[in-house]
Parts: C-alpha cells; sequence; structure tokens
C-alpha cells in the first residue's frame, strides 16, 4: 500500500514539476503575488514572453494579456467577463500599447470597466443609479477577482470557471 501512495504522489507531483526536458501538463498555475491564474505562457520569436492572467470571483472574470519584454512588463490588454448562466460573454475589453504594468492601474482600469458596463445596462434599461452607488458597486467585485486562492474561505465556482478558462 505504501508503494502505491508513493507512486501516485510522484506521478502527480512529476506532472506538475517535472524534471528538465520533460514536458509539464498544461493547467493554470496560481501565482499568489499577482493574485491571478497564470496560463498559455509562451515565447515569440524575437524571444519576448507573453501570458494570459486569469482572475475571478462569483460575478465577473478577467483577463489579463501581459508581455515581457527585455526587462520591462508590459500590459497588452484586459478583458472582462460575465456570466450568463452557462457561459462567460465578453462584456468589455480594452487594448494597450507600452502601457507599463503596474497592479494598481489594473485595478483603476477594471473599476472603470466594470462601473461602465454597469452604466451601460443601466442605460439600455432606462434606469439610473447614483455615481457612488455605481462606484462602490464595481470596486467590491473587482476586490472579489484580489481574493488569495490560497485562502481557506474561498468558495467560488471553480469547477464551472476553470473550463471556461482553458476554452479561452
Amino acid at each position: 500500500m505504501a508503494s502505491l501512495t508513493k507512486a501516485i504522489n510522484k506521478d502527480l507531483f512529476d506532472s506538475i514539476l517535472p524534471t528538465f526536458g520533460n514536458q509539464r501538463v498544461h493547467i493554470p498555475v496560481w501565482d499568489e503575488g499577482q493574485k491571478m491564474f497564470l496560463c498559455e505562457e509562451y515565447e515569440s520569436a524575437s524571444g519576448n514572453r507573453y501570458y494570459k492572467g486569469v482572475r475571478f470571483c462569483d460575478r465577473i472574470v478577467v483577463v489579463e494579456k501581459v508581455g515581457l519584454y527585455h526587462n520591462w512588463t508590459y500590459i497588452d490588454g484586459i478583458e472582462v467577463y460575465a456570466f450568463n448562466g452557462t457561459r462567460l460573454e465578453l462584456v468589455q475589453k480594452r487594448d494597450y500599447d507600452k502601457v507599463h504594468r503596474n497592479e494598481e492601474f489594473i485595478r483603476k482600469e477594471l473599476e472603470t470597466m466594470v462601473r461602465n458596463f454597469f452604466e451601460g445596462v443601466l442605460k439600455a434599461q432606462r434606469s439610473c443609479m447614483p455615481q457612488e452607488e455605481l462606484e462602490e458597486k464595481a470596486k467590491g467585485i473587482i476586490d472579489g477577482c484580489y481574493k488569495s486562492f490560497l485562502d481557506n474561505d474561498y468558495n467560488t465556482r471553480l469547477t464551472q470557471i476553470l473550463p471556461q478558462i482553458e476554452q479561452k
């Protein structure tokens, strides 16, 4: 029984973090420092590295497109997806050119994008809401996206979200 447990654990960890020369299983990797999953990492022919960072809460999924050029980290784009009950729908997107990635900048952009989405929906429904309340709601949703995956009380719909992330 001990050798079976050892073999399962060895195979599991070898697939997650293999020895040099072996390929790693392509699963999103949690980066605690950035509070997001890293996926779709690749290197261009010119030697620049790119990856997508994904963070989410129970209402939205945020995809950051990040580029590492020489010694600089740039944000190439941000996408915000919302759940429609069965799948994710793109609701806001911004592309950037030569903008240094800064966590405070990303948060402010996300809050603005979510607030703009709310304003558009309210306008289409011929409703209104005080600007302060819209900003508070947007900030609360974005704060939820920065919750650590390693927290014990992390209770999002991870099993429903990961298959959606893998399709993007």
